[in-house]
């Protein structure tokens, strides 16, 4: 998608840095109700939104915390007695301490604090409880009652260390003024585990935009009604089935997390198939950014779908919305090889969306066990590829980075996660963003498990993917995923059996690149080497290195400008004539 699941994106430790997208939502039911504009809003009319939260926020990060290991929901009373816990501060990692440093299961924590007089204009519901991100999967309770849950608790395991928390208490939770208690369950699933990055407290959306940088002035009653204006046509438009109405609220060159205003139109049709569609903004803020555009943080929600925090970007002089332009953000979709919604990221190089018709090469890089899409926006790696663009002169390159979970990209009763990528996730891409259609401007990367589903996908499907690069992959393991036959019959997907079983001929048809560590815990480094090795024997040409290194991101982040390198070997090697650029109407907006 698109018209869902644009989570906010988290600014993490770079709290000073302006980003466009915040950290993702976990937004209960009853957080999805609130003020609307009537179906007949008067000209004037803000009752959709607010000029903005009050600036507060109460910082629970530091000492004052109890810890302790194990299980019990007791643990959750505000009155049970935790005096004999461990004292403890977050953000925190339990496996520096040496008693715990190979301890995973489940953990504790509780903080004992007290909230101050209840701010003039602030309520409940408008206070977010961010717990910044937790190592592997969390259930968090305000005053004995549960406010949000990321993640899965065994039997149904499923690690979320990578996702920002945060959590909307109910109305009437909170004890302004008094004595509050925050109890978090926490479980680990493999190496280290806790709050591993703020920011950890209570806060009004004002200070958590402050938090990230993302600043502005309060918008005016005027600049609040045109805000309120647009919302309230799009809303009308929805609610009638009024897809012209409401594709005129669009601005020409509309883009929004990966929507163009097609797409946008498109989604709705297919939306009204299905019956009647309403679309509702809740807790909208206005405020105006330094650039005069009218900024509506609000909580979204389209009929049948989850709600999510998104910011809305709209044209005073219109009015209009314009999109964020966003080139790193979350797409969805309904996945009928996985049952379910599943997100996929997306970086966009700079000139695509200062451009309309020039198309682009594609790379599809896959994360390791136990992670996901969202793993990438924790390492920043938008910034990441934008200054390897610029410094080793690298193709400008669509990058899209599916969520492999800890499926190791085959078909077995733990998901379809091959044929999500293979059927669903590239057509996909291909359809609704300008690429380079082909298979030679199509590569696959991967980090651990990932670098042995690049491998496998990459040499499984040549007409697909034209070059292949892994990162500490495993590529001496067969797939570790299924029931005892589903692993049997995955048995051949093990890199280094495939390429033994394939011709010189048919590897040539790919490029290589794959490193690992010399002190890789896996093993992971001598299987690069055995790569190496096999394909040498065989006259494949391929790019190698075994350096001094961990399984860890300090060894092999510092080598995607020779993975994306490989990259753009093959792409150059096959130039492609570009389609004329139309006149690009002018803007008064500049955007990242």
């Amino acid at each position: 998608m698109s018209l869902t699941a644009h989570r906010f994106r988290s600014a993490g430790a770079l709290l000073g840095t302006l980003v466009l997208s915040l950290a993702c939502v976990n937004v209960p039911t009853s957080a999805s109700a609130g003020s609307k504009p009537s179906h007949n809003p008067k000209p004037g009319d803000t009752s959709c939104a607010t000029t903005g939260s009050v600036d507060f926020g109460v910082d629970l990060a530091g000492d004052g915390w109890k810890f302790t290991t194990g299980d019990d929901p007791s643990w959750s009373d505000p009155a049970f007695t935790d005096t004999g816990w461990r004292d403890w501060s977050v953000p925190d990692n339990w496996g520096n301490h040496s008693d715990l440093s190979s301890y995973d299961g489940f953990a504790w924590y509780r903080k004992t604090f007290t909230l101050p007089a209840r701010p003039a204009g602030v309520t409940d519901s408008t206070i977010i409880a961010a717990l910044g991100k937790i190592d592997d999967a969390d259930q968090a309770f305000l005053n004995g009652q549960e406010i949000g849950r990321t993640g899965g608790f065994p039997p149904t395991f499923d690690s979320t260390w990578e996702v920002p928390r945060e959590y909307y208490p109910a109305d009437g939770l909170l004890r302004w003024g008094g004595t509050n208690v925050l109890a978090v369950r926490v479980y680990d699933g493999t190496g280290g585990g806790g709050f591993y990055q703020g920011p950890v407290g209570l806060y009004s959306k004002a200070r958590l935009r402050t938090l990230a940088g993302v600043t502005g002035t309060a918008a005016t009653r005027t600049q609040l009604a045109q805000a309120c204006a647009v919302l309230s046509r799009q809303h009308r438009a929805v609610a009638s089935g009024d897809v012209r109405g409401y594709a005129a609220t669009l601005a020409p060159g509309f883009f929004h997390q990966g929507d163009t205003a097609d797409r946008r139109v498109a989604e709705l049709r297919a939306l009204l198939k299905k019956g009647r569609v309403t679309l509702t903004d809740a807790q909208a803020e206005v405020f105006v950014d330094r650039q005069g555009r009218l900024v509506v943080d609000t909580i979204r929600s389209w009929t049948g779908l989850p709600p999510a925090r998104e910011l809305l970007y709209i044209d005073p002089r219109k009015p209009v919305e314009l999109g964020d332009h966003a080139r790193f953000f979350r797409d969805d979709y309904d996945s009928a090889a996985m049952n379910r919604r599943a997100q996929f990221n997306v970086y966009l190089p700079k000139s695509y969306t200062r451009t309309s018709a020039k198309r682009y090469p594609v790379v599809y890089m896959l994360n390791g066990f136990n992670g996901s899409n969202i793993e990438w926006e924790a390492r920043d790696i938008d910034a990441v590829l934008d200054k390897l663009i610029v410094e080793k002169n690298l193709e400008e390159t669509i990058v899209v980075f599916p969520d492999g979970d800890s499926g190791w990209y085959v078909d077995t009763s733990a998901g379809n996660f091959r044929s999500m990528i293979l059927k669903e996730i590239v057509p996909m891409v291909d359809r609704n963003y300008r690429t380079v259609a082909d298979r030679e401007h199509r590569g696959i990367s991967g980090v651990s498990m990932g670098g042995q589903g690049a491998f496998t996908l990459g040499l499984t499907n040549p007409d697909l993917f034209s070059s292949i690069a892994s990162h500490m992959g495993a590529l001496s393991f067969a797939p570790l995923v299924g029931t005892t036959e589903e692993r049997a019959a995955n048995a051949g997907l093990r890199p280094l059996t495939l390429v033994a079983g394939m011709s010189a001929a048919d590897l040539n048809r790919h490029r290589f690149y794959f490193d690992g560590g010399d002190s890789d815990e896996y093993r992971f480094g001598a299987a690069a080497q055995q790569m190496s090795t096999a394909l040498a024997a065989k006259g494949v040409r391929h790019d190698y290195q075994l350096g001094a290194g961990r399984h860890d991101d300090a060894y092999w982040m510092p080598k995607l400008d020779r993975s994306f390198g490989l990259h753009t070997e093959q792409f150059r090697a096959h130039p492609v004539r570009q389609p004329r650029e139309p006149k690009q109407p002018k803007s008064s907006y500049t955007w990242p």
